[in-house]
Formats: structure tokens, sequence, C-alpha cells
């Protein structure tokens, strides 16, 4: 390789010598907003032979020889100098920079990172800066801290990098409360095929909307990756399925094109949801009423007799309307185990989102979000419908099976 000096060392200063480095930029969509609102600054570099040389290893190089920090500078320069034109063209653009996070467990002082210098050498404004740390690299977790509220006072943004990737730490999102966390791409790759992925997505999700974080989904690759993510409320994205690191200024149009095809089949998505979710509530009204009508006509009612005609319908229960105490025990179809067993005559159900709602609620019916099963440790649905037996009010409830994707 034609940067490696007569010793084998490779000279990192070099390339800063020689202007071999160059800044690619990748945009940051909102969906909801139908449009880029950002773009990342990717540092890219060439030997003398005009051939690339990876990120990775020209970073790792200047660890080694001790040229991090000048190196990172030196991009960081180059980043914003780069984006300055895009900016004026476009006020409302922000900057993703990133930096050596690292080299927070240094005696560097914050202003010596020069942030704030910079920003005003080129004129841009740092509240169209945000400053991306992977809090994964940093074990100083104060001075993490303090680095993020030393930058936030002064205007700029925070976000959290690579989140998910390494050893990420969940308690400092709430510690740090960065302005946007980006989600790395292993726990985005097949989000809409991978059950467990999905769940950490959405807490993660959960925990950010909480602290008034946005969250950003890295690496998008696939279309349904990304349908799957709005459906968990994430609206950020960045990754290959819109557009691919470049040196040259993006493809609007066909960045457009893409916004509008994926917010198109977002809203289908959302009213075919809407139209299952009206037609699950309908059919639980038939089941319960069929139900209903034979628990009021019969002394000894075969309950059994609805799971096997009704397939969805995983465990039928009643609870008095009142109290919240189940009245007889659970008729269930699923296996069980000791760990997971359905409720009993005489347990409460009062704490329970589906009872309160139901025994308040003017319609008497309420269909619960998707948990667990205590009963199956299945996925499931309640279904919950009050009606009225032998002069006292109950609570007829079902247990609906759901997919789990």
């Amino acid at each position: 390789m034609s940067l490696i000096d007569q010793k084998g060392g490779f000279v990192v200063a070099q390339l800063i010598q020689d202007s071999a480095i160059y800044i690619y930029f990748q945009p940051i969509v909102s969906i909801r907003s139908a449009k880029v609102i950002g773009v990342e600054a990717l540092m890219r570099a060439h030997d003398k032979h005009n051939e690339p040389l990876s990120p990775i290893f020209v970073f790792d190089q200047a660890k080694k020889e001790h040229l991090s920090f000048e190196l990172d500078k030196y991009a960081r320069t180059k980043a914003l100098e780069t984006f300055k034109p895009l900016l004026d063209a476009n006020k409302e653009l922000l900057l993703f920079l990133n930096f050596e996070s690292h080299l927070l467990d240094s005696k560097i002082s914050f202003d010596d990172f020069a942030f704030c210098s910079l920003a005003n050498d080129f004129g841009i404004p740092p509240s169209h800066i945000v400053i991306e740390i992977k809090e994964y690299q940093i074990e100083d977790t104060e001075r993490l801290k303090q680095f993020c509220d030393f930058y936030k006072d002064r205007g700029f943004l925070i976000a959290l990098d690579d989140f998910g990737a390494g050893n990420a730490n969940f308690d400092r999102i709430s510690t740090v409360r960065p302005h946007i966390v980006k989600v790395d791409r292993s726990l985005v790759f097949n989000v809409h095929q991978n059950f467990i992925h999905k769940e950490i997505l959405k807490s993660i999700a959960n925990m950010c909307f909480n602290i008034g974080a946005l969250v950003l989904a890295e690496g998008v690759e696939e279309e349904e990756e990304i349908l799957r993510s709005l459906k968990l409320d994430i609206d950020l994205f960045q990754g290959f399925w819109f557009a691919r690191p470049s040196a040259t200024i993006f493809d609007k149009a066909l960045l457009d094109e893409k916004i509008t095809h994926i917010g198109a089949r977002h809203t289908q998505n959302v009213k075919s949801s809407m139209q299952r979710k009206e037609i699950l509530i309908e059919s639980a009204k038939a089941y319960t009423h069929a139900i209903i009508e034979t628990i009021t006509q019969k002394h000894q009612p075969d309950l059994f007799a609805f799971l096997k005609e009704f397939e969805i319908i995983e465990a039928i229960y009643c609870i008095d309307a009142q109290t919240g105490i189940q009245e007889g025990n659970t008729i269930i179809s699923a296996d069980t185990n000791e760990f997971f067993q359905p409720a009993r005559n005489g347990d409460n159900h009062a704490l329970k989102e589906y009872f309160y709602i139901t025994k308040e609620s003017k319609r008497g019916n309420y269909l619960s979000q998707k948990y667990i099963s205590r009963a199956s440790g299945r996925m499931c649905r309640t279904f919950a419908q009050k009606f009225a037996h032998e002069g006292k009010e109950s609570i007829l409830c079902l247990d609906l099976k759901v997919q789990t994707l």
C-alpha cells in the first residue's frame, strides 16, 4: 500500500497533508414530514493511487499512532466546510457530525474539541449540528453527561449513535437525555420477522418518547424494516434503501419518490390495521353474544364447545362487574405448565385494564392491547363484555389468540 513508509508504518499524517480525506453525505429522512431533515457526514480516505481506504482501518491506525484527536478534528473541519453550501441551500438542514467518542475518557477539555469555534468559523448555527456520540465506547458516565450538558447548553443537539451495538447502556438514555437516539442496524435488521428485535426496538422507542427524544432507525435496507419501524412510531430513517453515502448531492426527486411511496404504504397499513381491528371487535361481539346467551339460558353451559367452534378463542372466564372477582374457573384451550396457569374461581381482576374500563364504559365492552397471557404464555388480546344475569352484572372475558408479528 502506498501509504506505508519504509519502516512499515501507516502514516496518517500523510493523509491530512495530501488532502486525501473526503466527506460523503448520507440523507436522513422523516416520513411523516415527507422530507430530508439532515445529512450525516461520513469520512472517506484514499491513497495516492486514489484507492479507497476503509474508514475503520484509518481510525484504528490513528489510534496506534496517537493521532486520533488530530484526525478526528481534521475530519470534522472538512465535514463542516463541506456542509456549509448545503445549509445555504436549505436553511432547515441538520448536520449529523461524528467524533471519536472514546476521546471523552481522556483529559481533553470540552472546549478543545472545538465544536463551538469550528461552527463559528464556518457560520453554522449550533442548532443545526447534531453531535453523534457512541456512548458504549465511553467508560466515564459522568464525563459523558457533562460533555452532553456542556454542548446542549451552547445550542448543539446530541444524538446517541449506534445504540444497541456493543454494550449499550439503557440507563444512559435517561442520564444523558439526548435529543435523538440512533438505533443500530443490528436491531433494525429483519425487525419485521424478528419478534425479539421488534420488542427491543419498541422498548427503546417507548423509553425515548417518555424523555422527549426522537428515535432514528439506522441502516435500513428493506422496505418492510421501515414499515415495521413506522408502526412502532419511529419516524426518522437512514440507510441504503433511501440512499447510499455520496460525495455528490443526493437525488432529491428519487428520495421524494421513495418517501412518498413509504408514506402511502404506511397509510394503507394503518387503514388495514384499523379495519382488521373493527372486524375483530365485531366478531368478538358475536362470540360473546352467543356465549352469554348460552350462559343465561342453560344451568350448566358447555363453554368448551365454543373453544372448538371458534379457534381464535384461547380462554373464557367471567368476573363480577362490581368487585372484579372471577366467577368459576377459566375454560382454556391452550396447554399450560407450572409457570403459566389460568386464573381460577375467586381470583381478583380488579386492577386489570380490561376490567375497570369495561366496568366504566358506556359501550359496556373493551378490546385490550396485545399482551402475554398469564394463562398460556402466548400473545393474546382480551375482549370483555358486560352483561346482566340473575339480577347481577358480570363481565365475560375472551382471550383471543394473536400473531406475534
